[in-house]
């Protein structure tokens, strides 16, 4: 059998060795590149869709208005000015969705006792039975013990116009068919987003929208 000679040098070996170290070092350092690289894009793209989730897009300006709270204040558009506000439209004898959307109503209320930025508003649609009265002994019924939860009512047909030409919502068939929405407004004033007022998931969504409004009038 013939043999087969190594012809390599010393030289020829340890240049190989060199070669393939210098190769593995060169892509761990393209590695570590990519690898930065990426992490950069993530992070980017992290910080993008955190600041994008609280981009609430201004729907509207609530229209002008003037109703009476549960004690016999005069409340307007002007009233939303420097304030967040959730705002709602329930009745008191409603046996439907009413009482969830003032359940969950009173726990924002309870939950923002010490942030004095944040109020709440709930109009009756059913202001032939809900008077001042009714309304007070509402408030009363749930805890309402300050100002911040305010309960207006007005004349029908200010309620519906209000409803469906100032929030854009149903108003054909009161009180019986009235939206189960809470509304977020601004400090100017402004409608940002609406939200289920039944379901805690969408509770959760909004704290979150309305710790940001409340960041924003701090600044």
């Amino acid at each position: 059998m013939d043999c087969i000679m190594d012809l390599r040098t010393s030289d020829d070996s340890i240049y190989g060795l060199e070669k393939s170290t210098g190769n593995n070092m060169n892509k761990n350092i393209i590695y570590i590149i990519v690898s930065f690289a990426i992490l950069a894009f993530s992070a980017n793209w992290v910080i993008q869709k955190a600041k994008n989730s609280f981009d609430l897009p201004v729907i509207k300006k609530v229209p002008s208005f003037s109703f009476l709270t549960q004690n016999g204040e005069k409340f307007s558009e002007q009233n939303l000015i420097k304030k967040a506000t959730v705002l709602d439209f329930i009745f008191t004898s409603c046996a439907g969705p009413c009482p969830m959307m003032t359940s969950n109503m009173k726990d924002m209320y309870e939950d923002y006792k010490n942030v004095s930025e944040v109020q709440f508003v709930s109009i009756t649609v059913d202001p032939l039975i809900d008077n001042q009265e009714i309304l007070r002994q509402y408030a009363i019924a749930h805890g309402v013990r300050d100002d911040r939860w305010k309960f207006l009512t007005s004349d029908l047909e200010a309620i519906k116009d209000l409803k469906k030409n100032g929030f854009m919502l149903y108003a054909d068939q009161l009180p019986q068919g009235h939206a189960i929405k809470f509304i977020l407004i601004d400090a100017d004033g402004q409608i940002r987003k609406y939200y289920d007022g039944t379901e805690k998931a969408s509770m959760a969504v909004l704290r979150n929208d309305l710790n940001h409004l409340v960041k924003q009038i701090r600044l």
